[in-house]
């Protein structure tokens, strides 16, 4: 972002925290009532972590935000886009539920992928299920 100085990204940076963690304490209000308003849980959680990546964003910038760690930004971005999706044009309470999940586990993911290590240990995460799911398949009758 060569437009802006650098007191204007860290004041545009610190609006975008404080709007993330505005969002994720009306996220947790609602966490007791997950079950009878999980659109407006799952919107919320999204909205907070689309503020939260935006401070990042601004503070190293888009492009290196996303070059960095890999897929692993790029999955969670999309990860982002199913909830907000289901929760605000769908109107769907399963859908919204399902794309939380997978914005969970595409958290999970792109987490360990930024750890030092991170993407040797996916790989071999991968390869372990993997091995588990093969010997499963040939013990269970069919």
């Amino acid at each position: 972002l060569p437009g802006l100085s650098r007191w204007q990204r860290l004041a545009g940076s610190g609006l975008c925290l404080l709007l993330a963690a505005f969002c994720f304490g009306l996220a947790a209000l609602y966490a007791p009532l997950l079950l009878l308003r999980a659109r407006k849980f799952a919107l919320l959680w999204s909205l907070g972590s689309l503020c939260g990546l935006a401070a990042a964003a601004l503070l190293r910038g888009p492009a290196r935000l996303l070059r960095e760690p890999g897929g692993g930004s790029l999955l969670y971005l999309g990860a982002l886009a199913g909830p907000l999706y289901a929760a605000t044009g769908l109107r769907s309470t399963f859908l919204t539920v399902l794309g939380a999940a997978a914005q969970i586990v595409a958290a999970a993911v792109a987490l360990l992928a930024a750890l030092p290590g991170g993407a040797g240990g996916l790989r071999r995460l991968g390869g372990l299920l993997t091995a588990v799911l093969r010997r499963r398949g040939k013990t269970l009758p069919v």
